[in-house]
């Protein structure tokens, strides 16, 4: 997934997503998305489901690219709502969508993926008041409906464009070990991952995204062999990262918009 995020939230973001898996993390205890158990939390934007790779791998094996396809469509509405955006192109694999928030508080969120993840933006907490997300949900199949999910108060406004989409192949090691990041196809063998010197590397999925780490894991090149250092495992080495009670309120009062009838 990719979205704006303020270069002075990255401690933050960096923080929770150290701590998803455990009980450190305050996103992920009221998370109600969980595809991926991934999510990142900014004073700007909250974006469900952003792993650790998208801080600092760019192009990595297994990245999607997108492209827009066709025309825009611009709608403005308070509260959830459902946009018309017409029928999607044939080559079309996402939407891109650009959000403004128009009111002072609230959050905007729209469906991204195959649906079961999000990315929001809380309006009171924006610099920008806006996101650019390209990764939004497609309409259904035989559908040209677009969901946006709002706070009842909240105005905001929003273009749609479909967009093309292309994901990388993960890459294969000497040892047959698929490396690259994770996507809408799962995940391979070798995951981004820093050390504690804040050295980037190679993490093993079942030692980073383990239920239980107890101890300090080995972070590689992408051989899967050759050892850059460790990484200490975040329940150990991170506080909580508290959330602002506004937000957590503001995120509770998301609707979501009403169902469409299908399309005859």
């Amino acid at each position: 997934m990719n979205i704006d995020m303020q270069p002075d939230t990255s401690a933050a973001i960096r923080a929770e997503l150290a701590a998803i898996g455990t009980k450190h993390s305050v996103l992920q205890r009221r998370q109600r998305r969980t595809r991926l158990a991934r999510a990142a939390l900014g004073a700007g934007t909250i974006a469900v489901a952003t792993t650790a790779a998208a801080l600092f791998v760019a192009g990595a094996p297994g990245s999607t690219v997108t492209a827009a396809l066709g025309d825009t469509t611009t709608a403005t509405h308070t509260g959830p709502a459902v946009v018309d955006i017409g029928q999607a192109p044939s080559a079309a694999g996402a939407v891109i969508a650009d959000i403004t928030c128009l009111s002072d508080s609230g959050v905007v969120q729209v469906p991204t993926g195959d649906g079961s993840t999000a990315s929001a933006i809380h309006c009171s907490q924006s610099p920008t008041g806006t996101m650019h997300v390209i990764d939004g949900q497609l309409p259904a199949s035989g559908s040209s409906s677009f969901r946006v999910d709002a706070s009842p108060e909240t105005k905001w406004r929003i273009v749609l464009q479909y967009a093309s989409t292309a994901t990388s192949k993960w890459e294969v090691n000497a040892r047959g070990q698929t490396y690259g990041i994770e996507n809408r196809n799962g995940h391979p063998d070798l995951v981004p991952y820093a050390t504690d010197s804040g050295e980037h590397g190679w993490a093993l999925w079942d030692d980073a995204h383990g239920q239980e780490m107890t101890g300090p894991i080995n972070i590689y090149r992408t051989d899967g062999v050759t050892v850059i250092g460790v990484a200490t495992p975040p329940a150990e080495t991170l506080p909580e990262v508290p959330l602002h009670q506004g937000l957590i309120d503001d995120l509770d009062s998301v609707e979501t918009a009403p169902p469409v009838p299908p399309a005859r």
